[in-house]
């Protein structure tokens, strides 16, 4: 299962109370990647509400997000730590009311972000088990509350990587439908929710997968009209590009990334590796060897932390395998 964020799966009501208002701010503020001011709101609505499984997911995700985008993975501890706060909080509702469909849904919402988190550290079978066990909290919460839409997008997650499980656990065989996926996630990102943005990224992600590039840019492009410099659907679109063999677009986007990566988390080796050994394949594609050599050498020169920066040596790897093939071109 590949990396990308379940972040804000939290369901705004018609009539937002104050709670649900801030959850919202909160979302926006983070895909914008104000980080500060969001922290000081989510420490904000902990403080009031300490015992709210909503609240306490939105910690857990918050902390996900900033490993994701900084490379921190000193931080997995704390999120694993919150994670487990929100099961005990959502067990204790359910003790209290057995009906209580919130419960069950931010339980099935914890469940698939460890899931995420667990295949990030390339824990890959973890990860496919923990998140098989979101599924049935999700059916649980429609059958107590079938207006709890979002759920469907859970569960349109586990039916895709389900379906395309041989890709990223060998062995596992086609146990899901991509069609069906794609028609709950799609259900989802139509009701215009808080969870519209992360269906939107899902939806374009999964069209990549699917190799649908035009549906791919399309999404990508539509949630970075809402939110231009968020840094992993930039990610995203950049992929798109590599895999349609759109090489200048490819290389445009990557250099901005690289500024953005160095302005904000100077130190963050896992993001820069990765964001170096895409537009060393551009350069590649355009026949720009000697830049694209650059690149491989610059993720290269950083083995002496491949085995404290998360996927840094998988990336050293496939950079030296790209040298070598650069060489052999050159004959």
């Amino acid at each position: 299962m590949p990396k990308f964020n379940l972040l804000l799966l939290v369901t705004a009501l018609v009539n937002a109370s104050p709670k649900e208002e801030e959850i919202i701010r909160a979302r926006d503020l983070c895909y914008f990647e104000d980080y500060q001011r969001a922290a000081e709101l989510i420490e904000n609505l902990s403080n009031r509400y300490p015992d709210e499984p909503a609240v306490i997911f939105w910690q857990a995700a918050f902390l996900q997000m900033l490993i994701y985008d900084s490379g921190q993975n000193n931080l997995l501890d704390s999120f694993y730590r919150v994670s487990d706060r929100v099961v005990r909080l959502c067990k204790e509702r359910l003790r209290e009311n057995p009906r209580d469909g919130w419960a069950q849904f931010y339980w099935g919402l914890t469940e698939l972000n460890r899931a995420n988190c667990q295949s990030w550290q390339n824990r890959k079978l973890t990860a496919f088990l923990t998140m098989l066990k979101a599924r049935g909290h999700f059916h649980r919460a429609l059958t107590l509350k079938p207006e709890l839409e979002d759920a469907w997008l859970g569960i349109g997650v586990i039916e895709y990587f389900k379906a395309t499980a041989d890709r990223y656990c060998g062995g596992l065989g086609l146990i899901g439908s991509k069609g069906k996926a794609f028609q709950l996630v799609s259900q989802a990102q139509k009701k215009g929710g808080l969870l519209q943005p992360m269906a939107e990224y899902l939806l374009g992600f999964m069209a990549k997968e699917e190799k649908r590039f035009e549906d791919a840019v399309q999404w990508s492009c539509s949630l970075l009209f809402r939110y231009p410099n968020n840094r992993t659907t930039r990610r995203l679109l950049r992929d798109i590009y590599l895999d349609m063999s759109e090489y200048t677009e490819v290389i445009e986007i990557g250099r901005k990334l690289e500024s953005d990566i160095i302005n904000t988390f100077p130190n963050n080796r896992y993001g820069l590796a990765e964001n170096r050994l895409k537009m060393a394949y551009a350069y590649e594609g355009l026949n720009q060897l000697d830049s694209a050599q650059i690149f491989c050498e610059r993720i290269i020169a950083w083995e002496e932390y491949q085995n404290f920066v998360p996927w840094l040596a998988n990336y050293i790897q496939e950079a030296k395998r790209l040298r070598k093939r650069i060489s052999l071109k050159r004959g």
